[in-house]
């Protein structure tokens, strides 16, 4: 998940969709973000080169699912409301 093919944009976040998260809610959180941002998971950048979304393999923080990584960063326990919060707070 480190080596990229394309472009990313400054902020690249890392969507855990393995069982746990998956179990929890991941995929609410994709479509989410996905009409959000208008960009698919794995699809390129938004229009401004702020965000890409990139599906990854479990992240070990099963205990906070659904969850993602943006740069060192790990996110738990994710809500709509909370990815809101999150992404409007990144310069």
């Amino acid at each position: 998940s480190m080596y990229e093919h394309k472009p990313v944009g400054k902020h690249k976040v890392c969507v855990c969709t393995n069982v746990s998260c998956m179990i929890n809610g991941s995929d609410k959180i994709v479509d989410h973000m996905e009409k959000k941002l208008d960009v698919k998971l794995g699809g390129g950048v938004t229009s401004d080169g702020k965000f890409s979304l990139k599906e990854v393999e479990c992240l070990g923080a099963c205990g906070g699912a659904p969850m993602f990584q943006i740069g060192e960063k790990y996110y738990e326990n994710l809500t709509p409301d909370l990815v809101d919060s999150i992404l409007d707070g990144l310069e």
